[in-house]
């Protein structure tokens, strides 16, 4: 669900899959591929039972139809491993 009027920003860290490889490998030789872990901050602009939709920037004006919202990120709730909200 959209929220029309964010007041809480959030602190996720996440998981993200991390690695392409540009040339054939031996399988003897690999070597691991580890995920990354991330961390992003930012108003909680959706949220369903999948994923969190996070903006960046929010800027709120008198006239609630001209505010406006930067820098959207969409993670997956499977990916989080930690979330702390703040009011």
């Amino acid at each position: 669900m959209i929220i029309k009027e964010p007041r809480i920003y959030t602190l996720i860290e996440w998981i993200d899959s991390k690695g392409i490889t540009d040339e054939w490998e031996f399988l003897e030789r690999l070597k691991p591929i580890t995920c990354c872990i991330c961390r992003s901050i930012g108003f909680i602009v959706e949220e369903t039972d999948d994923y969190v939709t996070i903006a960046q920037s929010l800027t709120l004006t008198e006239i609630p139809e001209n505010s406006q919202v930067l820098g959207r990120m969409s993670i997956p709730k499977v990916a989080i491993r930690t979330r702390k909200d703040f009011p």
